[in-house]
């Protein structure tokens, strides 16, 4: 086995560890269908160890989006590794009537911009930044360019594949 599996395999064993109502649909991904080698939806309380259970392991954050959808705006951050490829994907879904989410930049410095960005465009308050404000948008607008009307939004469901909703550990 690769040095890049053995990471992969040591941070899915350690997500698998994380409390099931926290951290759950965990599952291996089709990297060539998905872009993704695994997966898993988190809550708040499980995002900052889970990113720490990847950082120990040599990935990288390579970015943080936001989806505006039927069920709240789901935030997804994409981790990778530089020497080898193994792409996983933490997901949290943020419910409309509270946008707020914990930061990432106390583990991954690179999070605050990312994290600004989804705040100028969602709305998403990300607690315990250490700078959030706009990055790219005026600080005085109060419109939220990427927020739909609801009549726009998809489903979750729609989205992402089954074995990625799934409550449970693989």
């Amino acid at each position: 086995m690769s040095e890049g599996a053995d990471k992969l395999n040591a941070v899915l064993e350690g997500l698998a560890q994380l409390p099931s109502d926290q951290c759950w649909g965990l599952s291996r991904a089709d990297h060539a269908r998905q872009g993704l080698h695994a997966a898993c939806q988190s809550e708040a309380p499980a995002l900052i160890p889970a990113a720490r259970l990847l950082l120990a392991q040599g990935f990288f954050l390579e970015d943080v989006s936001a989806a505006d959808l039927n069920e709240g705006v789901l935030l997804s951050y994409h981790f990778d590794l530089f020497d080898a490829c193994r792409r996983v994907a933490l997901r949290l879904l943020v419910p409309r009537e509270n946008l707020t989410a914990p930061s990432l930049a106390g583990v991954y410095t690179g999070a605050d911009w990312h994290e600004r960005e989804v705040f100028d465009f969602f709305g998403v308050v990300f607690t315990d930044h250490p700078n959030l404000k706009p990055l790219l948008l005026p600080e005085d607008l109060d419109e939220r360019p990427l927020l739909k009307r609801p009549e726009e939004r998809r489903s979750l469901y729609a989205l992402l594949p089954q074995e990625h909703l799934v409550r449970g550990k693989p």
